[in-house]
């Protein structure tokens, strides 16, 4: 279990993608030796980013196997397709991995999924969102709202369409994607630290922070609430932040 856990950090990214006006930031937080959650960077050349995060039904050592697969599956509908210049739109690369999952761990074994891809020229991010927590925008000018549409997880059903949507960041604003460990996560009295108290979060951020920023701020606050407690999910964030005074400023002088 201690090799398969080493075996597994290096499953995760090693740094995060690098485009103009552009930050990214991401971590996870296994409850036990081995974790079900997975999150990933796919760096489509210098202007585009795939962003990936995913929590598998299950736990322990089954649930990790199956993360490896989704995430082998995902680099090769992606990556390796892209190279041969074949690669799917997000609806029909989600529909692919639904198609893969389904039965391959037995019936009953599905995963939650969001993936994005962020064009840093345009700044709009397209996404699916399949069966995820619904992510958190926070908007140029601060507000918090939620972005609930979404469709079922993958692997469960062999036919579903599933809707690609967008989200134009070109004004600036943030991002955040997790796993629901992060508000099932509890305190020493058994109490989950619950979406009210993760917006109530993002509703305390400076406008403009950057995505490194956000992410550590609200794992320290989890942390702060999981104090002594011992957790039976695993925890996963991803954060994109646009900055808009490089978006303002990135007309002609």
């Amino acid at each position: 279990m201690a090799l398969a856990h080493e075996v597994q950090e290096y499953l995760y990214p090693r740094s995060r993608p690098d485009l103009a006006g552009v930050s990214i930031w991401g971590a996870t937080n296994a409850a036990r030796v081995l974790s079900g959650d997975l999150y990933d960077f796919l760096p489509f050349g210098n202007e585009k980013v795939g962003l990936l995060c995913a929590d598998v039904s299950g736990k322990g050592l089954s649930a990790a196997l199956m993360m490896s697969y989704l995430q082998a599956m995902s680099h090769d509908r992606l990556l390796f397709a892209r190279e041969a210049e074949r690669q799917p739109d997000p609806a029909a690369f989600v529909d692919g991995l639904n198609q893969d999952l389904k039965g391959r761990f037995g019936n009953s074994r599905y995963a939650t999924m969001f993936y994005g891809e962020l064009d840093s020229q345009s700044k709009v991010l397209r996404y699916i969102n399949a069966g995820h927590c619904p992510p958190i925008l926070i908007t140029e000018t601060g507000e918090v709202r939620t972005l609930s549409d979404g469709d079922l997880p993958i692997g469960l059903f062999p036919h579903i369409s599933y809707q690609e949507r967008h989200l134009d960041l070109s004004k600036g604003g943030a991002v955040i994607v997790y796993t629901d460990g992060v508000t099932d996560a509890l305190n020493s009295e058994g109490l989950e630290f619950g979406d009210t108290s993760l917006i109530a979060c993002c509703n305390s951020l400076s406008k403009g922070t950057d995505a490194p920023t956000i992410g550590r701020l609200l794992s320290e606050k989890i942390a702060q609430w999981t104090a002594g407690a011992e957790q039976f999910d695993d925890t996963t964030m991803i954060v994109l932040s646009v900055d808009m005074f490089q978006v303002q400023d990135s007309g002609p002088k």
